[in-house]
């Protein structure tokens, strides 16, 4: 949702300002914004996998690293049948790069179509556009979670749909969203869907409405925030975890994954709390010397 939001609104505004968009300076951007650090994560975990993993976890490492690399893994991934779901004792620590995938894939496609539509000359064909993409793709993404789950939980078509309603945001005049109400209820919107949905999910499909709408609400309704809101996202802890949020979600699966596979067992609690403060603090480290 805030990708979409924000990445359609830099498109838009350079469209406004320039009458076109330079597609080359685009693509540049967000190479040299993403591509980097997670080159360097990746890298790294692959060094410490291939010295600490059990022999039997290293022969699937090389084409997981391979299909990381090449932002196709969540494809890939689907066509392995390797999910959150299956991962038992053998986890890849590079799964989660999926997500970075889709949103990759969207970053390729998604400044084109919006170019194309802002050709037409008037905002609505840009409004109707992203419209329609958003409907199909939730639509298909309510279908497929049904029929073949796993490739409705990787794939950028059923994924599309997130980003496109954070596009949409932009079109939505923010008095709208006044009511001091709404971001209690987003808010209680992304508590629910923390703490009830689990592996057993069907998910994204209908479900994800409830923590896509939530997280949507919650950013148009800022202007309307209760002051505990301003305070828990504006002190210096919050603006921190928010700077290196990108390398902490890059460093924090294979440092809880491989431990685990290491020790051979799932971590206990204390365990775990030791992996999320080694991911904080790799995250850090690589925020500063490297992104």
């Amino acid at each position: 949702v805030i990708s979409g939001f924000l990445i359609t609104g830099l498109i838009l505004r350079e469209i406004d300002r320039d009458g076109t968009l330079d597609l080359p300076a685009f693509y540049q951007r967000r190479i040299k914004r993403l591509l980097p650090t997670s080159a360097f994560v990746l890298i790294c975990t692959a060094l410490i996998s291939w010295i600490l993993l059990p022999s039997i976890i290293r022969n699937n490492l090389g084409k997981d690293l391979i299909a990381a690399s090449l932002y196709v893994s969540n494809y890939l991934f689907a066509f392995w049948q390797n999910d959150y779901q299956n991962l038992n004792a053998t986890p890849s620590p590079v799964i989660h790069y999926w997500s970075l995938a889709v949103e990759e894939q969207f970053y390729l496609v998604w400044p084109i179509f919006i170019l194309a539509l802002a050709k037409l000359g008037k905002r609505i064909y840009i409004i109707a556009g992203i419209s329609l993409v958003t409907g199909v793709s939730l639509l298909f993404s309510i279908y497929q979670t049904h029929t073949s789950p796993i490739w409705a939980f990787y794939g950028l078509p059923t994924r599309a749909w997130e980003l496109g309603l954070g596009a949409l945001l932009l079109f939505v005049p923010t008095t709208h969203f006044k009511s001091r109400l709404i971001p209690w209820l987003a808010f209680l919107g992304i508590l629910i869907s923390s703490i009830r949905y689990d592996e057993n999910t069907a998910f994204p499909g209908w479900k994800a409405l409830l923590p896509v709408l939530a997280t949507l609400f919650l950013i148009a309704s800022i202007k309307s925030w209760p002051p505990i809101f301003n305070d828990l996202s504006n002190n210096r802890i919050s603006q921190w975890l928010g700077a290196i949020s990108y390398p902490l979600y890059l460093w924090h699966w294979p440092a809880l994954v491989i431990p685990s596979a290491v020790a051979g067992r799932p971590l206990n609690i204390v365990e775990r709390c030791a992996c999320i403060a080694a991911t904080i603090l790799l995250a850090h480290l690589t925020h500063r010397y490297v992104e």
